[in-house]
């Protein structure tokens, strides 16, 4: 890892985040209906600033872990959103 203006992470250090459990659990939990039990924990979970930026990181996991593939290196902009992947990684993988 490099600080740079801010963090940068290369595809072994992007695979220890364990982002794919995102990408598998989101139907599952934020769901088509936004109902249920599990979408009342999520909602409890998480602010709605931190939703929408787990949604915008979805969006991106999603183009790497079903398209492109995890690219050689991603810049995050600080470490409080590594921490809130890691959260939300936590919470999907226990849901």
């Amino acid at each position: 890892m490099k600080l740079i203006t801010g963090l940068q992470m290369d595809t072994q250090e992007l695979n220890e985040l364990q982002y794919p459990i995102i990408v598998e659990m989101w139907d599952t939990v934020i769901g088509r209906n936004n109902c249920g039990s599990k979408h009342r924990k999520w909602l409890a979970k998480f602010t709605e600033k931190e939703r929408k930026l787990i949604s915008y990181y979805y969006k991106l996991f999603y183009n790497w872990y079903l398209v492109k593939g995890t690219p050689q290196q991603h810049t995050f902009k600080s470490i409080g959103n590594i921490n809130l992947i890691q959260k939300a990684v936590n919470f999907f993988a226990l849901i």
